[in-house]
């Protein structure tokens, strides 16, 4: 049975017309240097690429397609299955944001993406500890280290 997904729809059309607000504040100037293109260039350039993918977004889920449920599930399952994905994410994220300042960066983002992957349904445990511990590790540098972002 093919349909379209109005979901990934609307918040595509919501992320572009987001997109138009966002550049249409970075007014950001700067006449100290003429050359310098200025502060507003990066929330400028950010905000035209979200709105780009916005649109092919839209373009891709405007286009009819099967049920996207593995072979064999119902469309309530499928249905289930977004809902737990989704419900899983937000509390992850609020358990996430309120540890964050209360334990190791290390310590929280490697288990929040540990328990984020393993939801998405990753199983493999070389794969799951090895991206976890590579990406805290590799940002803890970058913002700590290389940037000077105070972590926790």
């Amino acid at each position: 049975m093919a349909s379209v997904c109005w979901g990934e729809l609307g918040i595509s059309a919501g992320m572009a017309l987001l997109a138009v607000v966002f550049y249409s504040l970075a007014t950001f100037r700067q006449d100290i240097n003429p050359i310098d293109p200025g502060p507003a260039l990066y929330p400028r350039v950010v905000s035209v690429l979200l709105f780009g993918f916005s649109v092919v977004q839209i373009f891709l889920s405007w286009k009819p397609r099967d049920s996207e449920a593995r072979p064999g599930a119902g469309a309530g399952e499928a249905t289930s299955q977004a809902y737990k994905y989704s419900l899983g994410t937000l509390a992850l994220s609020v358990l996430y944001v309120g540890l964050f300042d209360k334990a190791s960066y290390l310590v929280t983002t490697t288990g929040f993406l540990l328990a984020l992957m393993f939801l998405g349904g990753v199983r493999k445990w070389h794969v799951l500890l090895g991206v976890a511990l590579c990406y805290s590790m590799a940002t803890y540098y970058v913002f700590g280290k290389i940037l000077m972002v105070p972590l926790p």
